[in-house]
């Protein structure tokens, strides 16, 4: 694995309006505005999801619609790929049916979801077998990143195939991490998003065990802002959106569960012990047992805690 600096995507990075043909496979809550910050960047993309009404929306945004992923492949001189699991990313990647094997040779896959590492390396094999370049990029932050185009990036592959990639990874976020090879970039999402839902999870007991005892939230929140307690859901996730009893996904509860799983099935197979992300595996899963699978995580998270403790906190509106 290579050591590499992280850089940020460059500012000046100047898209190939009008030359480079994109297919951009998963149009959902990531998918369709990444997708349309291309369009807008000056890429000709093309779009493909299982929901019509997804594609009609990048066509109304000025991209082009197909119903045949595989087809529009064979024309495009990069794939993107935004799917919600390995399966799907597998299926409508893989075998020789899939979207690779139709690519001409010389052309790019930009895998984006977040899957095991193994999935991508398999992938990123087939495709050199193809002639294919391949990288994985999976994001970091929220939807709401995804439409202002200030995603997080975490790429893992060839160092020439993901410079070649930059010029449209400006356009959807504005940190490139250079992680390392094909796989590595799945580890680093991974082992965030496990320690995101931990922080969460730590946090949201604390505030619950706190209004319990009948402290306020103003009270501990000014209080922990002074403490090694401090976080990021504590100063911006959970006031901005769970605290206000706003529930409406930013990212989905059930995406956590099932990223949550991915690192703990890693850690075992790296035979390393991960209890914390463990009990934060156990409270997104009672989240989805409640029916919350849609919600937002951390709104999700707090209400299980909240219907443990019989108590509800929110924050006044300012």
């Amino acid at each position: 694995m290579q050591d590499l600096s992280n850089a940020a995507v460059p500012n000046g990075a100047t898209p190939q309006a009008g030359t480079t043909a994109v297919l951009f496979v998963g149009l959902g809550t990531m998918g369709l505005p990444m997708a349309t910050n291309l369009v807008r960047a000056g890429f000709a993309v093309v779009g493909a999801d299982s929901d019509a009404s997804a594609v009609a929306r990048l066509a109304n945004a000025g991209g082009g619609p197909t119903a045949d992923a595989r087809e529009a492949a064979r024309t495009s001189d990069v794939v993107v790929t935004m799917l919600p699991d390995d399966r799907a990313v597998t299926a409508v990647l893989g075998g020789e049916r899939g979207v690779i094997a139709a690519m001409r040779r010389g052309a790019l896959v930009v895998e984006m979801s977040t899957t095991a590492p193994s999935t991508k390396i398999a992938l990123a094999r087939f495709a050199k077998e193809r002639g294919v370049d391949f990288v994985e990029c999976p994001v970091g932050r929220t939807a709401e990143h995804a439409v202002a185009g200030t995603l997080a990036l975490m790429a893992g592959g060839d160092v020439a195939a993901i410079e070649r990639a930059r010029p449209l990874l400006a356009a959807l976020g504005n940190e490139l991490h250079v992680c390392g090879d094909v796989g590595a970039g799945s580890a680093m999402k991974l082992v965030n998003n496990a320690l995101v839902a931990c922080v969460n999870a730590a946090s949201i007991e604390a505030l619950v065990a706190g209004a319990k005892a009948g402290l306020t939230l103003e009270l501990m929140l000014g209080v922990f802002k002074t403490t090694m307690a401090w976080n990021n859901a504590l100063a911006t996730g959970l006031p901005k959106k769970a605290l206000r009893r706003d529930f409406a996904p930013g990212f989905m509860t059930a995406l956590a569960h099932k990223d949550v799983g991915l690192a703990l099935r890693m850690a075992r197979e790296l035979d390393v012990r991960m209890p914390q992300s463990e009990g934060a595996y156990a409270l997104l899963a009672e989240a989805l047992a409640h029916g919350y699978a849609r919600d937002d995580t951390p709104g999700s998270m707090l209400r299980v805690r909240e219907a443990d403790g019989g108590v509800e906190l929110s924050l006044q509106a300012r």
